[in-house]
């Protein structure tokens, strides 16, 4: 059963019925794994039909607005694929989707609104990292994203502004001031190649590494 708030009516699937199926095993297995809510959610093929010749899709794109992924509030999501492999015997719910790691190309906007949202449960990973710019900083009671910088607002009404610099395709760096600063590791698995602030957004492009994982349920 999916989530109850995924929304898949707005989901256009090809008229061919042999292409759709497959689609859709692997669509419903993405959103019941990773996602707890998606709006607007929008599905494009390309070459599908070598999917039953080959085993492979050629290409797909998928785009949502305002998704929860793993309690992590995101305003807009795209994401595309290439070449990917199917796992035939997963079509028949046996095994796992993805017969080899597959690169997905994505392009995210998040808002501050999405963030404070999200602070429950980033509160935890974030608070090391921002103790090491402000000794004293126990909690994080909400952020503010201008161009310039990020807005930590902090207890007593106090508050931390920090530059963002993407210094690696799997890291930034948090500044305030010219000697205090903080690097981030997003992990092996993460490539940014734009990190952008805007007035209460940040926008990312990068590619993410989708590794082979046996579905659970």
């Amino acid at each position: 059963m999916l989530p109850v708030n995924v929304s898949t009516e707005s989901v256009p699937l090809p008229a061919n019925q042999g292409v759709s199926r497959p689609l859709a095993a692997l669509l419903r297995w993405w959103l019941q794994r990773q996602v707890t809510q998606a709006q607007a959610l929008q599905v494009s093929l390309q070459d599908a039909s070598q999917v039953w010749r080959s085993g492979c899709l050629p290409y797909v794109q998928v785009r949502a607005q305002n998704i929860i992924y793993q309690n992590l509030h995101l305003h807009q999501v795209a994401i595309t694929a290439e070449h990917i492999q199917f796992h035939w015997p997963f079509l028949q719910r046996q095994g796992q989707p993805l017969v080899e790691p597959i690169t997905v190309h994505i392009q995210a906007t998040i808002t501050d609104h999405n963030i404070n949202h999200s602070l429950p449960y980033l509160q935890a990973t974030l608070r090391p990292y921002l103790q090491e710019l402000h000794a004293e900083m126990t909690d994080i009671q909400g952020v503010r994203i201008y161009p310039d910088g990020i807005d930590w607002l902090l207890p007593e009404q106090k508050q931390l502004l920090t530059q963002v610099h993407l210094v690696a395709p799997n890291e930034l760096m948090l500044c305030a001031g010219p000697t205090r600063q903080v690097r981030i590791g997003l992990g092996t698995d993460v490539q940014i190649r734009e990190c952008q602030l805007q007035p209460g957004s940040v926008y990312l492009a990068g590619d993410v590494l989708i590794r082979p994982g046996a579905p659970t349920g």
